[in-house]
């Protein structure tokens, strides 16, 4: 797979690069929060339980450290589901959201939409296929001092 990094145009704002680097950690420590929960789990009666939320408000509430609320719960409600004979959570077996880490970072593009608003991008190459392109688009908001995950894309080009 080949990465490249994708402008948004000629018109992209300039940052200063403690904001960009600042911004840029918050969103790698979000899918660190993403990765922990989905991957400290203990094994019980075959179910694989998070140990970083069992109930759906205790999941929602380690996310949201993260991640906006409703992104938080969308997350929840789509990699989890309730055990009764357990009343616990358990990680539902599949495929997950792509996650961005330190390996990522030089072919990371930002755009600054204002002082509370950026989006990362990433794009792919040759994931599929030798031709294909995909780019993966990771917004981040400011909630009073903490730069959040606030929506994620992933478009085919």
């Amino acid at each position: 797979m080949e990465a490249k990094t994708c402008s948004f145009s000629n018109q992209t704002a300039v940052v200063p690069t403690g904001e960009k680097d600042r911004v840029l950690e918050a969103m790698l420590n979000s899918f660190g929060l993403y990765f922990s929960y989905l991957n400290d789990t203990e094994i019980r009666q075959g179910y694989y339980l998070p140990i970083h939320g069992r109930t759906r408000a205790e999941a929602i509430n380690y996310l949201k450290k993260g991640f906006d609320v409703h992104l938080a719960t969308a997350i929840v409600d789509e990699y989890t589901w309730f055990i009764p004979e357990l009343s616990c959570l358990a990680i539902r077996p599949g495929d997950g959201l792509p996650i961005l880490n330190e390996n990522d970072i030089p072919y990371i593009s930002y755009y600054k939409i204002s002082n509370e608003h950026v989006i990362f991008s990433r794009e792919f190459t040759g994931c599929y296929s030798p031709a294909d392109r995909y780019r993966y688009q990771v917004e981040m908001q400011l909630y009073q001092d903490d730069w959040k995950i606030s929506a994620l894309s992933l478009e085919e080009l």
